[in-house]
């Protein structure tokens, strides 16, 4: 474990190279249970009827391709047992009618409060066969062998059982033979406590834990803190502007304080909704609010955007609104594990139509960006940056159409190579053209911040250049460059070498 979140060592989340209990790595939630459907019937045999067990937590419960599995795995009534871990949170505090549900659920006298109050030390040794038989009997004297009735998954056509003191082993062994032996659907229904058994995590009310790549185990307090971030920067900008704007509002998917949202959810309420771990819901919700006359903010990591494609386009794009999406973490994310690279957005959203995309670089542009898109009532706009430390200001020498000229040799002067930077990669881009100066070359790097639709002017070509080259923290196909390569063919722009 002191690996973990490290270049050749232990991967964050399921990783199907660690571990052949790892059966998929999918870290965005809310998929096993379609998972789960599609295996029970791929080995489906008349002759072996085999269990699949799926574990969701409570919030993955709040997205809704668990509504859509569970839809089909009642109708299928395979062998699917559905281990609900119940602990009250995804990254914050679970929200929505299914959690207020599950905390009414029917339960013996205690058994929710001792999941959240039992002693850290679970029983070891010798005394573990004991504690399973005595646990195994106090399971069969609650339930009497049989699933509790519980109204909502029986109507479904689901067997339920629990709730089940997810800290007690003996317990829960019993419970998942129970569910077993119903050959058919069955949700265990688990009530834990998130961090149980260590003090810190458990009082932990930041989800520092969440992430982390290491920590004092004395104090709990972790790694990882970097300093000023754009996330902060926007944070405080939304709030900014909230202050004399009463039409702006926020939403997000159950990520409130990871995307910065946090401030604005204190001081404004009643602006604010988390929609749980739903990100399709977020964006259509956003376009009804759009619809009614408000400006929402939708705050999201760039990866979970992913899941919310057709949302974008159709439902807020098609109908021209004016929402605004903030996507934290774009780019490569490192540490965080390969579904959680945000570097598919510039792509993905380049073919929506009459989006717009900014990619500021430092604190200034950030909160420019955030301005002119909250400013835009004419349709959806993007503003969208990494996760990386906040660097210092990188203020433009001139501008050219609206494009940021961040170094060259002279106004008017032709150059050997043009760079166009993309966000705080501006930073790298201008190290590199210093090595280019330093090779006997002149450069010239441009920053257009928004960079969708490409800037029309085309005088930042003028010359033109012998090479060009853009640097964005993206994919190539689709990406900023390609489209900056078609536009200059369709204005007769030729430069071989780009």
């Amino acid at each position: 474990m002191s690996t973990l979140r490290q270049t050749g060592g232990v991967s964050g989340y399921p990783s199907r190279a660690e571990s052949p209990h790892d059966w998929i790595e999918n870290s965005h939630a809310s998929t096993a249970l379609s998972y789960a459907d599609g295996l029970s019937k791929a080995i489906r045999d008349p002759g072996e009827r085999r269990t699949v067990v799926a574990i969701v937590g409570d919030g993955a419960l709040t997205g809704g391709m668990c509504w859509e599995a569970l839809n089909n795995i009642s109708v299928a009534q395979l062998p699917v047992v559905i281990v609900v871990n119940d602990n009250g949170r995804s990254y914050a505090p679970t929200i929505g009618a299914f959690a207020q549900h599950l905390a009414r659920a029917p339960a013996a006298p205690g058994i929710r409060a001792r999941a959240r109050q039992r002693e850290a030390q679970p029983p070891s040794g010798a005394g573990r066969g004991a504690a399973f038989l005595r646990g195994a009997a106090r399971y069969e004297a609650r339930h009497e062998g049989h699933a509790a009735p519980q109204g909502m998954f029986e109507d479904l056509g689901l067997k339920y059982v629990g709730p089940v003191d997810g800290h007690d082993v003996a317990a829960v062994e019993h419970a998942l033979r129970l569910a077993r032996g119903f050959n058919g659907p069955v949700i265990v229904h688990a009530v834990t406590r998130k961090g149980y058994g260590y003090p810190p995590a458990e009082n932990d009310q930041t989800d520092q834990m969440h992430q982390s790549r290491g920590f004092d185990p004395a104090t709990g307090s972790a790694d990882g803190d970097r300093g000023p971030d754009l996330t902060g920067v926007f944070s405080d900008e939304l709030l900014r502007i909230a202050d004399t704007r009463d039409d702006v509002v926020a939403i997000t998917a159950a990520m409130c304080e990871p995307t910065g949202l946090g401030p604005f959810a204190r001081r404004y309420p009643d602006r604010f909704y988390d929609v749980g771990i739903a990100e399709q819901h977020a964006v259509t919700s956003a376009a009804g609010m759009a619809t009614g006359g408000l400006h929402p903010v939708v705050a999201i990591y760039a990866t979970f955007l992913n899941r919310a494609f057709d949302q974008v386009l159709l439902d807020v794009a098609l109908h021209r609104l004016p929402v605004t999406f903030v996507l934290d973490r774009a780019g490569l994310t490192g540490d965080d594990g390969p579904s959680h690279n945000g570097m598919w957005d510039l792509a993905i959203l380049g073919v929506v139509p009459g989006l717009r995309i900014a990619a500021p670089r430092d604190e200034t542009t950030l909160r420019m960006a955030l301005d002119e898109a909250i400013e835009d009532d004419a349709g959806p706009t993007v503003v969208r940056f990494p996760k990386t430390p906040l660097g210092h200001d990188l203020p433009p020498i001139r501008q050219i159409g609206g494009v940021d000229v961040l170094a060259e040799p002279d106004v008017d002067a032709s150059v050997d190579v043009l760079v166009v930077s993309i966000g705080p990669l501006a930073y790298e881009v201008l190290d590199a053209a210093a090595r280019v100066r330093e090779a006997g070359f002149t450069v010239r790097v441009v920053d257009p911040r928004w960079v969708k639709p490409i800037p029309v002017s085309w005088r930042i070509w003028r010359g033109p250049p012998v090479w060009s080259c853009t640097v964005e923290d993206g994919v190539v196909a689709s990406g900023v460059g390609a489209r900056v390569a078609q536009a200059l063919r369709v204005s007769g722009i030729d430069i071989p070498n780009s």
